[in-house]
C-alpha cells in the first residue's frame, strides 16, 4: 500500500490505519515547534521507531523534548554529511545533518545484516581475523551522497532541482534494519517522494504526507511511475 496525502500534517488522523513500525520525519529544521513530535508520537506502535532528521539549530532541543515522552528510548544519534549547507566564511562549514532515532520502549528490532558496509581491512594481511568483508555500519555516514548533478534528482516543473531531497540509499539504510515485509511507515514531510519510493523497493507500506501542492504533485507524479492500481491508493 502506498497512500500520499495533500493536507497539513498536524490534520491528520490515523483512525483507519495500523500503528507505523517506523516514522520518518525529514522536519523543518530551525524550528523548536515539536508540537508534531506529540502527535505522533502517539500513534507509533510500541516498540517502533521515530527517525528524524534536523541539523544544529534544533537538534539538541529536539532530544531534549522527546526525550521526555512516555516510552522515550534514544537509539542512536547519527550524522550525514552532505554536499550543502552554510558555509560562512569565519567559522566551519556546517554541512551535516544531525539523525535521531528513539524507540517507543526499550524492545525494538534492529538487523544488522540489513545495513553492513565494506571492511576497510578485508585484504589486509594480519588486520582482518575474523576473515569478514564487511562491518555493521557506523553512526557517521561519509559514504552516501547526493550532488547536484545526481541521476536520482528530482526537478521541479521550472526545471530548478527539489530543496533538500535526501538519497534513497541513505533512507534505507536508516529504516531497513527496523522493519520487516508489509511493515508500515508514515513520512508527514513526504516532499518529491524518496521515503515513498524506498518503501514500495521493500515492500514497506507507506504513507505520505505533504501540504505544498506544488511539491505534492510532483510526488504523485513521481509515485505514479512504478506503481500499478493495486499499490497505489488515491487520497
Amino acid at each position: 500500500m502506498i497512500k500520499i496525502l495533500n493536507q497539513d500534517n498536524m490534520e491528520f488522523e490515523p483512525k483507519h490505519y495500523e500503528k507505523p513500525s517506523l516514522i520518518f520525519a525529514d522536519c523543518i529544521y530551525e524550528s523548536l515547534d515539536f508540537s508534531w513530535v506529540d502527535k505522533y508520537w502517539d500513534m507509533l506502535a510500541q516498540g517502533g521507531v521515530l527517525i528524524t532528521m534536523t541539523d544544529y539549530h534544533s537538534a539538541a532541543e529536539y532530544k531534549v523534548h522527546t526525550s521526555k515522552l512516555p516510552d522515550a528510548n534514544l537509539v542512536n544519534w547519527l550524522i550525514w554529511k552532505n554536499e550543502f549547507g552554510n558555509f560562512k566564511k569565519d567559522r566551519f562549514r556546517q554541512c551535516h545533518d544531525d539523525i535521531i532515532i528513539f524507540s517507543k520502549g526499550s524492545k525494538f528490532r534492529f538487523d544488522g545484516k540489513k545495513v553492513q558496509v565494506p571492511k576497510a581491512t578485508a585484504k589486509s594481511k594480519g588486520l582482518n581475523p575474523s576473515g569478514r568483508t564487511t562491518k555493521l555500519a557506523t553512526s557517521v555516514i561519509t559514504d552516501i551522497t547526493l550532488t547536484t548533478v545526481a541521476k536520482e534528482r528530482i526537478k521541479m516543473d521550472d526545471g530548478h532541482l527539489v530543496r533538500w531531497q535526501k538519497p534513497k540509499a541513505l533512507l534505507h539504510r536508516l529504516m531497513a534494519p527496523f522493519l520487516l515485509k508489509g511493515d508500515l511507515v508514515i513520512d508527514p514531510w513526504m516532499g518529491s517522494g524518496t521515503c515513498g519510493e524506498v518503501c514500495y523497493d521493500n515492500d514497506w507500506h507507506y504513507i505520505g504526507i505533504e501540504n505544498d501542492k506544488k511539491i505534492f504533485d510532483l510526488a504523485e507524479r513521481r509515485l505514479k511511475t512504478f506503481l500499478n492500481d493495486d499499490d497505489y491508493i488515491p487520497f
